[in-house]
């Protein structure tokens, strides 16, 4: 049998790369003033390329270093034929080096580099030093950096890139010449993907091109690479089958799920969830979509179906428009303010499932909470609170005739009713341990302040993070006093929030038997050792003499 000769595949991100400042999209602002520098022979000693991933910085670096090296130049144009501009292209130039400051973060490498300076270009007019991600230096690296860029050395460049230039010390940026990359367009990554595919063997839809740009997310490197992944899928590339590439949600699916949780089908929503986790969707990647969803619907309502900003496709655009008939644009930023909320939940989240389900139910409506269950039969209630726009549970008055027979948009089936019963009975417990808070001391309390601590970290170890720097210090009418020292008033306004007051609250139920409130302030910086008299006074001041009863 002959011989297979297989040749190296170059990725499409590498084979792109821009050559010279026309090829840089989106980053017009620097290219031309890059241009304008070199033309006028006014060339800065040292640069700050600063930006998100994959826009264009370290290609822009090494465009200049061949506009400085070019046979023909200093040049705004260079030649990309010239010995120099080849070496550099292919990275192999001993006058351009390019250092990554994440693995050659130390000292030694940059006194090595200090040394290397001083000694004149080999083969080109500059010598041109790249340091990636220079935010990694060390402290020490950056004060050895620093000389350097104090006293350059003439016919040296340096060209410092970053993704966070907020952790580069003052006295760098004081001496460099900054400038910021910015998110490329959807339009501009769109164009540069068709350029691409016309140059590619098959055929790609344009629907196919668009959802690869918008899921780049700013980024041309991204979305190159994105289009290599799907690419070779087959013959024909269109938008399913990227979606299944990128393992994202199909249009139909999102679609639907929105339209559930904007008619209030919690029933539903938690059917439809379970479907998605099921086929193995990331629970994060569900929330994202139903908020670029939504967001789609906002853009519509408030600029037109028409908008360039509208990201979807043709066959999707007349569904939007229907759906978005169903919402006014002051509910639809109250869901995407309270989803967008949920989602720095949903990222430290052990449960995220759970999490997501919670979010999406407490999204469908205050309403419909209510109708589900009274005041303290749902947990949600107090997420329904925090979120503000929506009516929380405990603010409406809900009768057992109201739960069994619902508002219009709830669906309740018959299987949830045993549900429903069960919690009423655990409804009248409560209510009768409410009655009972007489009965109980605080001395009791804080015998079992260790127990209640160690229930409430078994049930969000967050809230017993700021609970632990507390004591109870009083007990009035069924509200249970807790102190914080002074110096821990933000532990005190943590557990002041609805969600972590809602929690301790179930806890005190579960460990005491007695259905208590609790109101949290600040006890003075001595608050392990306040007496019975400094009790009373720190309470008064709190409630007012006329609501403060003294018990033996």
């Amino acid at each position: 049998m002959g011989e297979i000769t297989k040749m190296a595949y170059k990725a499409l991100y590498r084979e792109w790369r821009p050559k010279d400042f026309q090829e840089v999209i989106g980053q017009d602002h620097i290219s031309i003033t890059l241009q304008n520098a070199l033309i006028s022979g006014r060339v800065a000693h040292a640069y700050l390329f600063s930006g998100p991933r994959g826009t264009g910085k370290t290609s822009s670096a090494k465009i200049l270093a061949k506009a400085l090296n070019c046979a023909s130049g200093p040049t705004a144009t260079p030649c990309n034929r010239c010995e120099m501009c080849e070496k550099i292209t292919q990275g192999i130039s001993l006058d351009v080096m390019e250092i990554d400051a994440a693995s050659n973060r130390g000292i030694d490498e940059i006194r090595d580099l200090r040394e290397k300076v001083k000694f004149a270009a080999s083969e080109g007019r500059y010598k041109v030093y790249i340091i990636d991600e220079v935010h990694m230096l060390t402290t020490e690296a950056f004060n050895a950096l620093l000389k350097t860029l104090e006293e350059p050395p003439s016919q040296v460049v340096f060209i410092l890139a970053t993704t966070e230039p907020h952790k580069i010390p003052g006295t760098i940026l004081s001496r460099v010449q900054r400038f910021d990359f910015k998110r490329i367009a959807v339009p501009d990554i769109l164009h540069r993907l068709k350029e691409v595919a016309r140059e590619l063997d098959g055929e790609i839809d344009d629907d196919a091109l668009l959802l690869i740009a918008r899921k780049a997310e700013g980024g041309m490197r991204d979305a190159l690479s994105l289009l290599d992944q799907c690419y070779g899928i087959g013959d024909h590339l269109d938008r399913n089958k990227v979606l299944d590439v990128l393992g994202a949600l199909k249009e139909e699916e999102i679609f639907t799920l929105c339209e559930a949780v904007i008619q209030g089908d919690i029933v539903r929503v938690i059917s439809l969830l379970d479907e998605l986790i099921l086929e193995g969707k990331d629970p994060g990647q569900i929330l994202k979509e139903i908020i670029e969803n939504l967001r789609n619907l906002l853009i519509i309502k408030a600029a037109g179906v028409e908008n360039q900003l509208v990201y979807v496709s043709s066959e999707q655009k007349p569904k939007l428009i229907e759906q978005s008939s169903k919402i006014n644009i002051g509910k639809l930023t109250e869901l995407i303010t309270m989803l967008i909320k949920s989602e720095s939940d949903l990222r430290f989240s052990t449960q995220p499932r759970i999490t997501l389900e919670v979010a999406l139910i407490t999204a469908c409506s205050g309403d419909n909470l209510a109708a589900l269950a009274k005041e303290d039969q749902l947990p949600l209630k107090s997420v329904s609170a925090a979120q503000g726009p929506f009516t929380p549970a405990s603010d409406v008055q809900t009768t057992p005739e109201q739960i069994k027979q619902p508002t219009s948009g709830v669906r309740i089936q018959a299987d949830i009713q045993p549900v429903i019963q069960a919690d009423s009975q655990a409804d009248s417990q409560r209510a009768v341990a409410k009655h009972k808070v007489t009965e109980i001391n605080l001395a009791q309390v804080k015998q079992e302040w260790k127990r209640l601590l160690e229930t409430v970290k078994k049930t969000k170890i967050g809230t017993y993070a700021f609970l632990v720097e507390s004591l109870p210090i009083g007990l009035n009418d069924g509200i249970l006093i807790v102190g914080f020292k002074e110096s821990h008033n933000f532990h005190r306004d943590k557990i002041s929030q609805p969600d972590n007051k809602l929690v301790v609250e179930e806890a005190l139920f579960s460990v005491m038997g007695y259905q208590l409130g609790i109101k949290c302030v600040i006890a003075g910086e001595n608050a392990n050792d306040i007496d019975q008299d400094d009790l009373v006074s720190q309470t008064v001041k709190v409630f007012g003499k006329a609501l403060v009863e003294v018990r033996e």
